[in-house]
């Protein structure tokens, strides 16, 4: 692997297992739909989580970056072509644990042009806004343009335009086919609100994500959503309560062949144990009762869960690819 240098489902409307009608997302041209490609973590153990990530996971370091003063460095490690994990120290202030995610757009001004064309406020330079989207940006880091919106919760979701110089855009290019055979790709990032009305509003009538699938209860506000925010990407939004916090709550790796990938993280060093204890992977594989999906859940060092996924032709997220236009 090359290294660079630097370093119109209302709410109350259960369609559980039904897929929503083709089409691309309400409101999206071609250059505007959004794609998940990266998620953000925050580790306690920046060495622990560096070796689990590249020599257990696999994830080959892309790039990686340091702050002006030496003291801070952030690593990028590619999971796919196209998707990425980015890791930085936890610190008084970010916990460990997912700290945002990226989604990849065609014509960032264009985006930003809709996005506040469906009301949402330009973001105050100071605090912690919701509902809210920055003006447009430049990276100095990674090279894109990009810009960040927040969510209800708070939650940053950073809008990337990889132009020619963008270090992704260098590093999928350099991907090789040998890499592609084995690769985990980015295909779900899940978000649990407080409001959870509010939040579905937001991602559907802002945002423009097309609802994909429902589950789980009748009742609107304790009902989980997939959201489709591209062909092969997903945002899954579930209420929080006692036992889960507002914000990003895990990720989904999708595998073609997923008791391989299993074995390979068995025999990287990966121990099977019940429950949800760091560094570790489930001891069974099961089919998710929403989704429909062959899965196993991997926690990292902090606990941070990967939820690997196979598609079977009865998987819902199968069926929303399989019909997107």
């Amino acid at each position: 692997m090359k290294r660079f240098a630097l370093f119109a489902l209302p709410l109350g409307v259960l369609v559980t297992g039904i897929v929503s009608p083709p089409g691309a997302a309400q409101g999206q041209g071609k250059n505007d739909v959004l794609s998940l490609s990266l998620v953000g973590i925050a580790v306690s153990d920046y060495a622990k989580s560096q070796a689990f990530y590249e020599r257990v996971m696999g994830f080959p370091v892309a790039f990686k970056f340091s702050s002006q003063d030496g003291t801070r460095t952030n690593t990028f490690f590619q999971m796919s072509r196209n998707s990425f994990l980015e890791m930085q120290q936890a610190t008084a202030d970010v916990r460990p644990g997912l700290t945002h995610a990226h989604f990849v757009v065609g014509n960032l001004s264009a985006t930003l042009a809709r996005l506040r064309q469906a009301g949402l406020p330009t973001a105050p330079q100071n605090g912690r806004p919701a509902n809210a989207v920055t003006d447009a940006g430049y990276s100095q880091n990674i090279f894109v343009k990009n810009a960040n919106v927040y969510d209800p919760n708070g939650i940053r979701l950073e809008l990337n335009e990889l132009v020619p110089e963008s270090l992704m855009k260098k590093s999928a290019e350099s991907w090789t086919a040998a890499q592609d055979a084995k690769g985990l790709t980015l295909s779900v990032v899940g978000v649990a609100a407080n409001d959870l009305p509010a939040s579905a509003k937001f991602y559907q009538s802002v945002i423009g994500f097309r609802v994909a699938f429902t589950f789980g209860s009748t009742d609107p506000q304790r009902m989980n959503f997939y959201y489709q925010s591209s062909r092969d990407t997903f945002l899954e939004l579930q209420p929080a309560g006692t036992n889960l916090s507002a914000g990003l709550t895990h990720f989904h790796l999708l595998t073609r062949d997923l008791d391989g990938t299993i074995a390979r993280l068995r025999q990287a060093g990966l121990a099977a144990a019940a429950g949800n204890a760091p560094g570790t992977i489930g001891q069974a594989v099961t089919v998710s009762p929403g989704a429909h999906v062959k899965n196993v859940n991997v926690f990292d060092p902090d606990g941070t869960r990967l939820e690997l996924n196979e598609y079977t032709p009865e998987s819902l997220p199968k069926k929303a690819v399989d019909s997107w236009q």
